[in-house]
């Protein structure tokens, strides 16, 4: 696979089954060194729909942090409401160093800067070679987080498990074939064999597909991720991930 380096990913908040944005703030800025730049912006809800012109959103707070223990200050009493339960402002925090921005909270998304991508081999399922990709280089246990919001109803798409091997199609077949019998699933059902097989599932909940998706989060928080919109297609990891240039084949 092809590794590319330093690009940006929007990590939806909702894709986080604890909303753990924090963290993903801690492990962005522990690959960097201190000081930092933190600002805290919020406009009016809806004012203006262009997120990256800020020059009309107030600034609630701005600091210069200079050690993590003010970090954790700053962080343990910040709530950022998700986008449907915010009512009345938007709120914007901004990390950065030196004008170069490493980590974005939004009320819906999570945005990274120094995301490393991998490009999906032409042969194989989407599946198969995220798996091949990411369990490899990851310490179990493994949550593997899944939705299925292209065929499911939303209250409903979000489904969570555990791996403790790489036998991740073992999981799949336990906690998420039973899917298939889902009164939203239609296609091939008519021509499907009774006994319904994980190729089954991966045919229908394909990753390709607009509002499937995928997450994992290892022991040592290394992520990764693989979303129509999010990353178009192609495999993302974030978090803890040194020495990438070494890790990723």
């Amino acid at each position: 696979m092809r590794l590319q380096r330093d690009e940006w990913i929007d990590v939806f908040r909702e894709l986080l089954p604890c909303d753990d944005w924090q963290d993903l703030i801690r492990l962005q800025v522990s690959q960097h060194l201190y000081p930092f730049e933190v600002k805290l912006l919020e406009r009016p809800l809806k004012q203006n729909p262009n997120i990256s012109d800020f020059s009309d959103w107030t600034v609630r707070s701005h600091f210069i942090m200079t050690n993590a223990a003010q970090l954790e200050q700053f962080l343990e009493h910040l709530v950022i409401e998700q986008q449907e339960m915010a009512t009345e402002v938007e709120v914007t925090l901004i990390v950065q160093k030196q004008e170069q921005g490493i980590v974005r909270v939004t009320n819906d998304c999570v945005a990274m800067y120094g995301v490393a991508y991998e490009e999906l081999d032409e042969s194989g399922t989407e599946y198969e070679n995220f798996f091949d990709a990411v369990l490899p280089h990851a310490t179990f246990p493994v949550e593997v987080v899944f939705c299925g919001r292209d065929v499911l109803e939303n209250h409903d798409s979000i489904h969570v498990m555990t791996l403790h091997d790489s036998n991740w199609q073992a999981v799949f077949e336990e906690h998420l074939l039973h899917l298939l019998n889902r009164k939203e699933v239609t296609t091939g059902k008519s021509s499907r064999s009774s006994k319904q097989t994980l190729e089954d599932f991966m045919s229908e909940f394909s990753l390709l597909m607009a509002y499937n998706f995928i997450v994992t989060r290892d022991a040592t928080d290394r992520f990764g991720m693989l979303d129509h919109f999010c990353t178009n297609g192609k495999i993302a990891h974030f978090g803890k991930i040194d020495n990438v240039e070494t890790s990723f084949k």
